[in-house]
Order: C-alpha cells, then sequence, then structure tokens
C-alpha cells in the first residue's frame, strides 16, 4: 500500500512548475494545478496561505517553470511528462491506484531544508495521456470523482490527496475499529472509515462530498480532555502528516486553556516549520489571546514563512494591540512580511 508521510500544503514551486508543464501542450488542455490542498488537514492550508497573494512570491517560479517547459524535449512517457514539471531532484512512481482515463503518480523530495523535514510526497495525476492534464490537490479529487472509479480507490485518491497518509479500512480488525465499514456511497457522498498513524492511533469516520469534492474527516468522539492530550501527543510525535489536524483540534477548543497554552506553545516552539506555520494560521482563532504569542513569532521567527502567516493572523483577530507590531514590520526589509503586515493593519479596529 502506497504510503504518503505528510503534506501541509502544496509547494508554491510545485504549483508554478505544473501549470507551466501544463501550458507546454496547449492543443490537449491546459493544467490545473491547486495552490494549497485541503488539507488536511489542514492543510494544509498554513503553509503557502502568509505568501499566496503576496508580490513576487510566484513570478519568478512562474519564469523558471515556463523556462524548463521551454527547453525540455516532449515526454515520451506520461511519467516524463510528470518529472518534467517537477522540482529537480523529485523522484516520480506509479501510485498503485487505478482510475479510468487518469494516471496516478506519487511524486518524493528528499532533499531537506535547515530547520525542517523533508519534503512530502505529493500525489498527481495525468488525465488523457502524455501530454494531457496536470492534476493535484482538489482538481485531482474532482477528476477522480468523476471518473467513477470503485469507492475504496475514490477514498484513498481523496485522502492522500490532501496530504494525510491513514489507511483506509475495509472491515473492523479489533475492538478499537468495531465500528468501521467498506468506503461506500449514499445520499451523494463517499463514506470511509480510515486508520490513522497518529500516536496514538485512532479510528476516523470521512465524508467526501461527490458535488464538491470537500472531504471531512470527524475525530473520535471522546471527551475534550482526551482529545487534547491525543493532539498533543501527536503533535510531539513524528506523525506529522497529522500535525494539522492536530493543530485544528486544539484551535477548535481554545477556550481550554491547556488546549490553548500547546497550540501557542506549538507556535513558538516546535521545531518544524510546517507545523508553526500551521499553528500561526489557525491561532486566530484564539482571537485576542493569540495575540501576545503572534506578535513574537512575527517578530522573532527564523522562519520568513511563519513570520508572515502570524502577521496575517493577526489582521484576521484585528485586535487594535497589534497595530505597533504591524506598523513596524510594515517598514522592514522582508518584503514579503511587509506586505501581509499593511494588509493586516486595514483590518484593526
Amino acid at each position: 500500500m502506497l504510503r504518503l508521510p505528510a503534506a501541509v500544503a502544496i509547494a508554491a514551486v510545485w504549483a508554478s512548475l505544473l501549470a507551466a508543464a501544463c501550458d507546454s501542450h496547449p492543443k490537449q488542455g491546459s493544467g490545473s494545478a491547486a495552490a494549497g490542498s485541503a488539507g488536511g488537514a489542514g492543510g494544509s492550508t498554513g503553509a503557502a496561505a502568509g505568501s499566496a497573494g503576496s508580490p513576487g512570491s510566484a513570478g519568478s517560479a512562474a519564469a523558471v517553470g515556463s523556462a524548463s517547459a521551454a527547453t525540455a524535449p516532449k515526454p515520451k512517457t506520461t511519467a516524463e511528462q510528470v518529472q518534467q514539471g517537477a522540482p529537480a531532484g523529485t523522484k516520480v512512481a506509479p501510485a498503485e491506484l487505478t482510475v479510468p482515463g487518469i494516471e496516478l503518480f506519487a511524486l518524493t523530495e528528499g532533499k531537506t531544508g535547515p530547520d525542517d523535514d523533508a519534503v512530502p510526497v505529493k500525489l498527481v495525476g495525468v488525465a488523457g495521456g502524455v501530454g494531457g492534464k496536470l492534476l493535484d490537490g482538489h482538481d485531482l479529487v474532482r477528476a477522480v470523482i468523476d471518473a467513477k472509479p470503485d469507492p475504496r480507490t475514490l477514498a484513498r485518491v481523496a485522502l492522500w490527496a490532501t496530504g494525510d497518509d491513514s489507511e483506509v479500512l475495509d472491515a473492523a480488525k479489533g475492538r478499537e475499529q468495531a465500528k468501521a465499514r467498506p468506503p461506500a456511497i449514499a445520499k451523494g457522498a463517499l463514506v470511509f472509515w480510515v486508520w490513522t498513524h497518529d500516536v496514538p492511533r485512532m479510528v476516523e469516520k470521512a465524508r467526501l462530498d461527490l458535488t464538491t469534492g470537500a472531504l471531512e474527516i470527524a475525530p473520535p468522539k471522546l471527551p475534550r480532555a482526551a482529545l487534547v492530550s491525543n493532539a498533543m501527543t501527536t503533535l510531539g510525535s513524528t506523525s506529522v502528516s497529522r500535525h494539522a489536524a492536530a493543530i485544528k483540534l486544539l484551535a477548535g477548543a481554545c477556550t481550554d486553556p491547556r488546549a490553548r497554552q500547546a497550540l501557542l506553545g506549538t507556535l513558538g516552539n516546535h521545531p518544524r516549520v510546517k507545523t508553526r506555520v500551521a499553528a500561526a494560521s489557525e491561532a486566530r482563532w484564539c482571537g485576542a489571546a493569540a495575540v501576545g504569542a503572534l506578535v513574537t513569532a512575527m517578530e522573532q521567527d527564523k522562519s520568513a514563512q511563519v513570520r508572515a502567516e502570524a502577521a496575517g493572523a493577526l489582521g484576521r483577530i484585528g485586535d487594535a494591540r497589534a497595530r505597533p507590531a504591524l506598523a513596524k514590520a510594515a517598514r522592514g526589509d522582508d518584503a514579503n512580511l511587509a506586505w501581509t503586515a499593511n494588509n493586516a493593519l486595514k483590518k484593526l479596529k
């Protein structure tokens, strides 16, 4: 079984290169690439949010992609087509999933940053053979829904397209999985059960809306104290694909002092950049209680991505106490942070 270790968000560079690669085959349809997957958890979500609309954030990557597409020879296989659109050093392998009209590939980038883990695996597809449309994220899920594969394959694609490496269950295996049933379609949705790779492992119920392509995963029904404890354990583990889900849970329970302390502590101290980005994004749900931690992250975090995400979160909270720090950031040398801080200032009360 294909195991996708993690993704909080889709890298902007890959999205730009993907679009550029598609543009090199105009007769067979332009490519579509999501700038961020649903994530999961979360995902995904926070890693690109801080800089998605900022000047210069994607233009240079698109230029690189266009140059690459212009000079690369025509691919002979869909695997070569995906390889040409991927960042240098990316490994491309068949995903071992069968979907009518779409070939699926797992992309693995082994490079590491100075303070982050390896770039995660991505699930992408090519529709229509060599030169066809390149798909990832939500676009991939929608295309696979239209292709009408068997329910289990659809469940695996929907889950892994968000970067969640949980196991799709076909039946219960032991007492902990007693509620599990095979993936099934009913009332316009695919319902399936997953066995997470969290620490501790849990059974969760997933629902894929077949009209919108939106995936919702419900945590198990446990007392809030137990859910908070599980989320804290997950954030301290190597189950990085589940960090975003753990952060969302803590943010949703932010009125609980223990959950709030864990979330803001993650923002300030977690060693993984993408996890701090996700924490900065979700900290807005804590409202005024998160202002101090977000200001500190904006001013002191070593990651430009975290700093920008913290500034954006301060704008969404709208607390006037953040004005001096945002005004200072708006005058700084970090162009992306300055742009985000300036926008945040306009939202303050």
